[in-house]
């Protein structure tokens, strides 16, 4: 279960915001005073309204039966000043936009069980000198529906609120279940995280659980380097303080927790959260403040991967306007926050850099740049990104980079917390021509690996024949250690056509998400085996039948030639390529008979020869395909029963 979206009206500084959330991780960035820990206590605010209001029904009315669980009722709404706890504001109007009580609060939630959606939504108003709380529309509600929803009534969603912990209180007393849970939902964790704690060490019912939690924290301090480990002899059954003690690695001394370090006990407190295990609940949510504050840049990152490993059952909300934090961060899980208190926000899209032009040429500009550069640091270098990448991709051209950042995204799973790093090396000749010299200055940069050692290098067959591109591809590996990837396709757009079956269950599913129309895949599949074969017309004509055509491709094939002789001269393997020019024009032509002949045409397709076939194929449906924006499109509909074997080569990235 998890929250789809929270619509927040009236509170603090967001007067109509909606929020689309990921079920796992969301990230929130933005300046100071954006609204980011908005955010957070519109989510704690919402659940505090919940569990106020949640109550068994002493009778049957039209809507709920006697026995059911409620939402409030008439009566029980009212609420002083000093009992809403998730909210931190010094005076009694300070939750309501610019502090006007005369407009309520709505805050609604979309929950999404992994079947139904449900919405709550809950308003605040001004009573005297209390908040009245109440579910909206509470005589229409179907309470049937809400009692079916949750599995875990009357305690359905649990959540922790988690700030920044510079320090810890010296002493601590013994707390019961209730006040720790009221010191959580308070936001005063950090003043019960001995008892926490304690109870994780004396859990007998699950050792492993404890265990686990020290193999999480030892690796998120020390890098598995050292070992974290805690002792007490308190017993809650006779002393009325807890009392625990530190010890790192075997020859450290035992030391109160107190003397942790305010980075540890951060650490501590983010994941005591996820280690819960008082309470069975059908939504965890984790509410996390700046986890990154006091903490070490590379202890941020290995946070981030135990964050991640846990999210399949959390919903992780943070904030944070760290740059080392967020380019760590899976761009599907950040969020920019753009201080305005109307509108609605995403995660940010991966594909939402604009276009930088035809003669681009370098780097490929990460999504986060833009969210660092509004933070207001001048240091977010997208070649920091490359040096800490797991993979440095060299493309032709932005199309590509765009494109295999999408597929690579559908190739990982969840869980995955590799980075990719794109240059962009503007066509065919540019790689042969100045890859040397990539190699000559990567090679000496390093971050446990050299620049070159993590690099590949994807690009198109264009014109290159089969003996070429394969011998090509062998020896940018042998010669130069280079791992190299080139399309059996003309372009990566025409891998579409490697497998028309794949390619017509991808298209239904696009028209059907895009356009709401209901395709039968059968005939979609059979038109676009027409319009395949049809296309073979126009490249006889275009090639075959254009003998002056043929000498411009030959020119450009003896171009790339060259290129490669200086290139593997250099790596001693001039060898490579010795044909004479009347002999590439020979086996160019042989190339395309043999293209059109075995009906291959897509190792002749070009972009607007995709276009054209898809165009054919979706003209039934007055639907046209604009192959510079809807390719992109089409990828994002991508999943296992969609995937092309030509893309294979990327699960191994």
């Amino acid at each position: 279960m998890f929250i789809r979206s929270i619509e927040i009206k009236n509170f603090k500084s967001f007067q109509d915001v909606t929020i689309l959330l990921n079920s796992d991780i969301n990230i929130f960035t933005g300046k100071n005073n954006s609204g980011k820990t908005t955010v957070l206590e519109a989510i704690a605010l919402w659940h505090e309204c919940f569990t106020k209001l949640i109550r068994q029904a002493g009778r049957a009315t039209k809507n709920y039966n006697k026995g059911d669980y409620i939402l409030g009722n008439t009566q029980d709404k009212y609420f002083p000043f000093y009992e809403i706890h998730s909210v931190r504001s010094p005076n009694f109007d300070d939750i309501f936009y610019e502090r006007d009580k005369t407009k309520k609060i709505e805050l609604t939630a979309l929950l999404n069980n992994g079947n139904k959606d449900l919405v709550v939504s809950f308003q605040i108003s001004v009573s005297g000198l209390n908040y009245v709380i109440e579910l909206i529309d509470f005589n229409k509600y179907d309470f049937k529906s809400f009692n079916n929803f949750f599995q875990n009534l009357p305690v359905p969603i649990s959540l922790y609120y988690a700030s920044p912990v510079p320090t810890i209180r010296a002493r601590e007393n013994f707390a019961t279940l209730p006040q720790v849970k009221e010191a959580i939902q308070i936001r005063e964790s950090s003043s019960i995280l001995r008892n926490r704690l304690y109870s994780l060490y004396r859990n007998q019912r699950n050792l492993d659980l404890y265990r686990n939690f020290i193999d999480d924290l030892s690796y998120i301090l020390f890098d598995n380097q050292e070992k974290i480990e805690f002792y007490t002899n308190s017993d809650i059954q006779k002393d009325t303080q807890v009392i625990l003690e530190f010890q790192i690695g075997k020859r450290g001394n035992k030391k109160d927790i107190n003397l942790l370090g305010s980075g540890s006990l951060q650490i501590i407190e983010i994941l005591l959260n996820l280690y819960d295990h008082v309470q069975i609940t059908d939504l965890n949510i984790i509410l996390l403040d700046e986890p990154d504050s006091h903490i070490h840049r590379d202890i941020q990152k290995r946070l981030l991967e135990i964050i991640t490993k846990f999210a399949d059952r959390n919903q992780v909300i943070m904030t944070t306007h760290n740059e080392s934090l967020i380019r760590h961060s899976d761009i599907r899980h950040l969020f920019h926050l753009e201080n305005s208190f109307q509108g609605n926000y995403k995660p940010v899209d991966n594909n939402e850099i604009s276009k930088l032009g035809l003669r681009f040429k370098g780097i490929y500009p990460s999504v986060t740049n833009p969210i660092i550069s509004s933070l207001g640091n001048t240091n977010g270098l997208d070649f920091i990104n490359g040096i800490e990448s797991d993979r440095l991709i060299f493309v032709e051209g932005e199309d590509d980079a765009r494109a295999i950042s999408l597929l690579l995204q559908k190739s990982k799973s969840s869980a995955s917390s590799k980075k990719y790093v794109f240059w962009v090396l503007n066509g065919v000749n540019h790689i042969f021509n100045d890859i040397l010299s990539y190699k000559t200055v990567f090679s000496v940069i390093k971050n446990q690996r050299t620049l070159w050692e993590k690099s590949v290098l994807i690009f198109d067959r264009d014109f290159l024949n089969d003996a070429h591109y394969q011998a090509i591809a062998k020896a940018m590996k042998e010669k130069l250690g280079l791992e190299t990837y080139i399309s059996i396709a003309y372009t990566f757009e025409a891998t579409l056509l490697t497998e028309l079956d794949v390619l017509s269950r991808l298209l239904a599913k696009w028209i059907e998400v895009s356009y709401s129309q209901q395709v039968d895949t059968d005939t979609l599949r059979e038109n676009l085996h027409i319009s395949y074969q049809e296309i073979e017309k126009d490249l006889q004509q275009k090639y075959l039948d254009n003998n002056e055509w043929i000498l411009q491709a030959a020119h450009r094939y003896i171009k790339v030639r060259d290129s490669l002789k200086i290139l593997f001269a250099r790596s001693k393997s001039s060898n490579l390529i010795v044909e004479d020019n009347a002999e590439i024009t020979m086996l160019y032509q042989e190339h395309l008979k043999q293209s059109i002949i075995t009906q291959k045409f897509f190792k002749l397709t070009k972009k607007e020869d995709v276009s054209k076939i898809l165009n054919e194929v979706l003209q039934p449906y007055h639907i046209s395909f604009d192959i510079e924006n809807d390719f992109i499109d089409l990828l994002r509909m991508v999943d296992h029963s969609t995937w092309f074997k030509e893309w294979d080569f990327l699960l191994n990235l």
